[in-house]
């Protein structure tokens, strides 16, 4: 499970458990007391579901309105628009180039601190997911609709 389905479906588990005690409390029979138990249960496992399923149809929703916003993009008449992707993917490449033969020469004194290490590395992950993922992505959606 996400974090956004443990937003969602974590507030159930605490009122299911607090209505449990309740009802052990008012309920004498084990019968009466198991039957509730599962209702319960039953219960929880809607919610988490209702909650897993929310978080598909978000994700879905955000691929969808990157996917549009790129598609405006590239039907835009401005050049530029349509080189960000590329523009940034080779910007980052080329730093990324240029950082690692600064610090591999040692007469230099040139050192990387691992913060921007860590920062040039979720940069490049991200665009080159969203470079390269996008249209398989893309050519996923394409296939399972037709």
């Amino acid at each position: 499970m996400s974090w956004y389905t443990d937003l969602f479906a974590s507030g159930v588990d605490k009122v299911v458990s607090a209505v449990g005690d309740a009802a052990d409390k008012l309920i004498t029979s084990d019968e009466e007391r198991l039957t509730l138990k599962n209702e319960l249960a039953l219960i929880e496992v809607k919610a988490k579901l209702e909650a897993q399923k929310q978080e598909a149809e978000a994700e879905q929703k955000l691929e969808e309105e990157i996917t549009s916003r790129w598609k405006s993009d590239m039907e835009s008449d401005d050049p530029l628009a349509k080189k960000v992707r590329p523009f940034s993917l080779v910007y980052l490449l080329l730093f990324m180039s240029v950082i690692i033969i600064m610090d591999s020469i040692n007469s230099l004194g040139f050192d990387v601190k691992d913060a921007y290490i860590d920062l040039i590395q979720a940069l490049l992950i991200t665009v080159f997911v969203a470079y390269f993922g996008s249209r398989g992505f893309e050519k996923y959606t394409k296939i399972k609709k037709g």
